[in-house]
């Protein structure tokens, strides 16, 4: 009994210690995915904080809260989502606790693509991202819609724009340090795309396949030769029509590249790649492998976009 009185004590005490020492205007906002807490924390103050609820390595497919998260999500003042299927998991806990809530999908500004079909894509859909048709605005379902949104730069300067105003609500006072934070930050921006273009300017050629079709947004911003995904879905299955028809255009010298995601299993695409002879690359829609040399659970947008680009060169350059 005396133990459990004084754990009670220590535990009691040390929230005290917690409260008193953290700076009443200390700003707490929530994520759903790695990605979007790298956009979004250069705008925060030193004494802010900023939580994200899915862990690099898992993926958003399937996820499931737990309680230690809708504690988190209790404790925001803020939480921003995706707010495609990629993240649906988050909607009913944040509007039952009606909680300050950002869908990076309502945001003015954030422009969406039409979710594309499994295996080869047609000649048209191909020519037309090549050719750089702008994306164009959709409110329709999450089956009609490619939800890997936060890959595209100018959707995130859209949500790094709406974020700036809400933190700006939230702490008048600090508005003119928030704004000048804001500036800065999308011109960095701005800065790195120019560079990530100019980095993937020699493979933008290239053909590859990826394991499923997360990286539209990126490959339209940069105009790169993307054929065809594997799967349409990590939860759906790939079929051996659709693995023949896979084959027969890598041994036609068509694929340069695979790309796999560290997130999934292999199993699909060695069924593909097996015996032939094509590169294989990794991509990273959620920072998983580029976390590994910074403190915090994500890194900062434009680290991420350079190491996307990079992850691309890697594979393509050479062939």
């Amino acid at each position: 009994m005396f133990f459990v009185k004084t754990k009670v004590r220590l535990f009691l005490l040390s929230w005290i210690l917690g409260a008193l020492l953290s700076p009443a205007w200390a700003l707490t906002v929530t994520v759903s995915i790695p990605p979007l807490a790298g956009m979004i924390a250069p705008l925060l103050g030193e004494d802010d904080q900023i939580n994200v609820l899915l862990k690099t390595e898992v993926s958003p497919h399937g996820f499931q809260l737990r309680p230690s998260h809708l504690r988190t999500i209790q404790n925001s003042e803020l939480v921003v989502s995706v707010g495609s299927s990629v993240d649906y998991w988050v909607n009913n806990p944040v509007e039952s606790m009606s909680k300050r809530h950002i869908r990076m999908m309502d945001v003015a500004g954030v422009q969406v693509l039409p979710l594309r079909s499994a295996g080869l894509w047609s000649e048209q859909d191909h020519d037309g991202h090549r050719h750089g048709d702008e994306p164009h605005e959709i409110r329709d379902t999450h089956q009609t819609v490619d939800g890997h949104i936060w890959l595209s730069v100018e959707n995130a300067k859209a949500l790094v724009r709406a974020v700036s105003l809400q933190l700006q609500a939230l702490r008048p006072e600090q508005s003119a340090a928030i704004k000048q934070r804001t500036v800065q930050w999308l011109a960095q921006i701005s800065q790195t795309d120019a560079e990530v273009n100019t980095l993937l300017m020699p493979v933008k050629q290239q053909p590859y396949l990826v394991l499923h079709d997360a990286f539209q947004y990126f490959e339209q911003r940069y105009q790169l030769n993307g054929v065809g995904a594997i799967r349409l879905s990590p939860d759906l299955p790939t079929s051996l029509k659709r693995i023949h028809q896979l084959r027969e255009r890598i041994k036609a010298g068509k694929v340069v590249c695979v790309f796999k995601e560290p997130q999934f299993s292999t199993k699909r695409l060695r069924s593909v790649t097996s015996g032939l002879d094509v590169k294989v690359g990794q991509l990273d829609p959620m920072g998983q492998f580029m976390t590994q040399k910074s403190p915090a659970p994500y890194v900062l947008y434009d680290q991420f976009l350079k190491q996307m680009g990079q992850a691309f060169v890697d594979c393509l350059a050479g062939r």
